[in-house]
């Protein structure tokens, strides 16, 4: 954040140019947030012989497997195919709704097919 503020009165200072300015500091903190949440939640899915952990903002979500199912759904978007690993998590008590997450390949860092399979092998 002080970063934005000294990026953003140095560009100000130089240039006396305040949306500019203002527009600069925005992006900073944008990217500065953007990083910090990449480095603190990474990796975001471990698996082990027992079930699954998700890791958010919030802390670590254990899921044992009897309660996931896991599949690798393609979307397209901004004109190209994008490959997701969905996880949906059946919820402890009968008859609630699932809750579904959605991984990329930023947040797995690897392909979600192979994910996928390496999912699979845990669970034999």
């Amino acid at each position: 954040m002080t970063l934005a503020a000294g990026g953003g009165a140095a560009w100000f200072g130089t240039t006396g140019d305040p949306p500019g300015a203002l527009l600069l500091s925005v992006i900073t903190v944008f990217f500065a947030a953007t990083t910090l949440y990449g480095a603190l939640v990474r990796p975001r899915l471990a698996a082990d012989a027992s079930g699954i952990t998700v890791r958010t903002l919030s802390g670590h979500r254990y899921t044992p497997w009897n309660r996931v199912h896991c599949r690798v759904a393609t979307t397209r978007r901004l004109g190209r195919d994008v490959d997701t690993l969905e996880l949906d998590i059946a919820d402890e008590h009968p008859g609630s709704d699932p809750e579904l997450i959605a991984l990329g390949e930023l947040e797995l860092g690897a392909d979600p097919h192979e994910v996928l399979e390496r999912l699979r092998q845990q669970t034999e």
